[in-house]
């Protein structure tokens, strides 16, 4: 997952019992670090887990792995410039998976020994993106229908590298479980050390997101000798336990829901450590600036931590949309925590969060018909008040609240 800000952003994980990983080596200037015998599997994953202000914010509350953005191969292995924008971390920021895409075995490999020496714990190809930008691209979720392809990148990151390589996938399709299972062990063999599986196919998004097949990613980790991600179907914190359970998984990602809830991961919802969203955007605000992040960056993350407030609250959604530079998102954030400190003043029971669930259960349906009522017989009424009018006004009302 990186950055169409959703399905490329960036991808979480809880639950993972790593102890101490082995330093990479690589970097434009310099030269491999002399390592031990690499460990690879299980012994890699049991000697121990998308920018980094966010990164950072999700570690606070429960996180123990992240992934960086999707970062382009061929971009990252030929550009300076984005090289320097789209990767950065810090010695807190571990451990860290390198997510790359593409489609080219030599080029992948050469985006990879470029990573700053010893930043990051494993590189990760992402097989599992299914934006229309990766159909254009020729990566992500598209190259599943090409094994042999997938096959041969993850064979030459792990004859060359000397630190471990990762898989990132989706259902291969949604008949036949036959054909993830045969990719699984294709992968395994080629070298990777652990897979990641999100049991929903590419076409399953948006609207057409569906239910997360548990079945299916439980089918693959009984198949896979190499640890095994469970994810989709993540959207509190009590889903985590349901997947570990259900799947036999050895850890559990999250992405959409953690990109609203950055502290998914910290306990139930009657945790004591369960923060406000208001709070948190207010939180990410302090490490994006700590951190130099693009204000850009910065909005895209308040639309995702803010959404359920925001749709009781356009005008504040107006603001934010509007703001440029951090002091006037930052405002934007601050305006928003009043408003809801105020509606849970009066006892208001509108959600605090719903962006996850969108497209499934929107927010507001019928508050949404009733407000719009209201404001149509209130206009109506200051532009009209005869008592012909006014029967108009019960009648227009009726009907808004109908529509």
């Amino acid at each position: 997952v990186t950055t169409t800000i959703l399905g490329d952003l960036l991808t979480l994980v809880a639950s993972l019992p790593f102890l101490g990983l082995p330093q990479m080596s690589g970097g434009e200037d310099a030269s491999p670090a002399p390592v031990a015998e690499k460990l690879r599997g299980r012994a890699f994953w049991e000697v121990d887990q998308s920018e980094l202000a966010f990164r950072m914010l999700c570690r606070r509350y429960g996180t123990e792995l992240c992934y960086t953005p999707m970062l382009h191969s061929r971009m990252f292995s030929s550009q300076p410039k984005y090289r320097k924008e789209q990767f950065s971390t810090c010695p807190e920021d571990r451990p860290l998976f390198a997510q790359f895409c593409g489609d080219d075995p030599a080029t992948v490999l050469a985006a990879a020994r470029l990573l700053p020496a010893g930043s990051v714990d494993a590189v990760d190809l992402n097989c599992g993106c299914p934006q229309g930008i990766a159909r254009k691209g020729h990566y992500g979720a598209f190259l599943l229908s090409e094994p042999d392809l997938i096959e041969g990148i993850v064979r030459k990151l792990d004859q060359e590298l000397s630190f471990p390589a990762t898989v990132k996938m989706r259902l291969v399709n949604a008949n036949e479980l036959q054909d993830s299972l045969n990719l699984a062990s294709r992968l395994e063999a080629a070298g990777a050390s652990v897979l990641c599986l999100h049991g929903r196919t590419k076409e399953m998004k948006g609207q057409s997101t569906g239910p997360c097949d548990w079945d299916a990613i439980a089918a693959v980790k009984r198949r896979v000798g190499i640890p095994l991600i469970a994810n989709g179907g993540i959207q509190k914190f009590e889903d985590v336990e349901r997947c570990l359970l259900h799947t036999g998984c050895d850890a559990v990602m999250s992405s959409e829901a953690l990109l609203e809830n950055p502290a998914l991961f910290a306990g139930p919802a009657s945790s004591s450590r369960k923060p406000f969203q208001d709070d948190l955007a207010l939180e990410y605000m302090g490490l994006a600036k700590l951190y130099s992040t693009p204000h850009k960056q910065i909005k895209a993350h308040m639309f995702h931590f803010l959404y359920a407030g925001l749709q009781l609250h356009t005008d504040l959604r107006a603001q934010l949309g509007q703001a440029k530079g951090f002091d006037e998102l930052h405002a934007a954030a601050t305006a928003f925590r009043e408003r809801r400190i105020e509606d849970r003043a009066k006892g208001s029971s509108w959600p605090d969060t719903g962006w996850y669930l969108r497209y499934r259960e929107p927010l507001g349906g019928d508050e949404k018909k009733k407000r719009k009522a209201a404001e149509m017989a209130s206009t109506i009424a200051a532009s009209a008040p005869s008592e012909k009018v006014a029967r108009g006004t019960e009648e227009s009302v009726a009907e808004a609240a109908e529509n």
